[in-house]
Protein backbone atom coordinates (compact mmCIF):
# COMPACT_ATOMS: atom_id res chain seq x y z
CA UNK A 1 0.00 0.00 0.00
CA UNK A 2 2.95 2.33 0.76
CA UNK A 3 4.70 1.86 -2.45
CA UNK A 4 1.51 2.50 -4.27
CA UNK A 5 0.67 6.05 -2.68
CA UNK A 6 4.25 6.71 -2.86
CA UNK A 7 4.40 5.69 -6.71
CA UNK A 8 1.21 7.86 -6.92
CA UNK A 9 2.33 10.86 -5.35
CA UNK A 10 5.96 10.65 -7.87
CA UNK A 11 3.32 10.65 -10.58
CA UNK A 12 1.40 14.24 -9.00
CA UNK A 13 4.70 15.72 -8.47
CA UNK A 14 5.90 14.94 -11.57
CA UNK A 15 2.63 16.30 -13.56
CA UNK A 16 2.77 19.38 -11.27
CA UNK A 17 6.19 20.41 -12.59
CA UNK A 18 5.21 19.46 -16.65
CA UNK A 19 2.32 21.86 -15.79
CA UNK A 20 4.19 24.57 -14.31
CA UNK A 21 6.99 24.45 -17.45
CA UNK A 22 3.64 24.28 -20.11
CA UNK A 23 2.32 27.50 -18.60
CA UNK A 24 5.81 29.22 -18.33
CA UNK A 25 6.20 28.39 -22.12
CA UNK A 26 2.65 29.92 -22.61
CA UNK A 27 3.30 32.85 -20.75
CA UNK A 28 6.15 33.43 -22.87
CA UNK A 29 4.35 32.95 -25.96
CA UNK A 30 1.45 35.89 -25.00
CA UNK A 31 4.62 37.95 -23.80
CA UNK A 32 5.62 37.72 -27.11
CA UNK A 33 2.52 38.61 -28.91
CA UNK A 34 2.12 41.51 -26.84
CA UNK A 35 5.43 42.56 -27.52
CA UNK A 36 4.60 42.67 -31.46
CA UNK A 37 0.78 44.33 -30.94
CA UNK A 38 2.67 47.05 -28.80
CA UNK A 39 5.59 47.68 -31.62
CA UNK A 40 2.76 47.58 -34.44
CA UNK A 41 0.80 49.95 -32.55
CA UNK A 42 4.25 52.52 -31.70
CA UNK A 43 4.75 51.89 -35.35
CA UNK A 44 2.04 53.34 -36.36
CA UNK A 45 1.80 56.13 -34.17
CA UNK A 46 5.63 57.13 -35.48
CA UNK A 47 4.26 56.96 -39.18
CA UNK A 48 1.32 59.38 -37.84
CA UNK A 49 3.17 61.86 -35.97
CA UNK A 50 5.73 62.20 -39.01
CA UNK A 51 2.81 63.03 -41.14
CA UNK A 52 1.56 65.39 -38.47
CA UNK A 53 5.05 67.15 -38.23
CA UNK A 54 5.12 67.34 -41.97
CA UNK A 55 1.86 69.06 -41.96
CA UNK A 56 2.93 71.41 -39.28
CA UNK A 57 5.85 72.56 -40.77
CA UNK A 58 4.55 72.79 -44.36
CA UNK A 59 4.41 76.51 -46.04
CA UNK A 60 1.34 76.02 -47.46
CA UNK A 61 -0.38 75.23 -44.06
CA UNK A 62 1.28 77.87 -42.40
CA UNK A 63 0.26 80.45 -45.78
CA UNK A 64 -3.42 79.13 -45.22
CA UNK A 65 -3.01 79.44 -41.31
CA UNK A 66 -2.39 82.96 -41.61
CA UNK A 67 -5.29 83.52 -44.33
CA UNK A 68 -7.51 81.90 -42.17
CA UNK A 69 -6.43 84.43 -39.00
CA UNK A 70 -6.77 87.32 -41.13
CA UNK A 71 -10.98 85.91 -42.72
CA UNK A 72 -11.83 85.76 -38.76
CA UNK A 73 -12.11 81.96 -39.23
Amino acid sequence: MEVFVFIVLIVLITQFFDYRKSMAKLNAKVGEVIDGQVQKELDNIKQRLIVLERIVTDKNYELNEEFGKIRGE
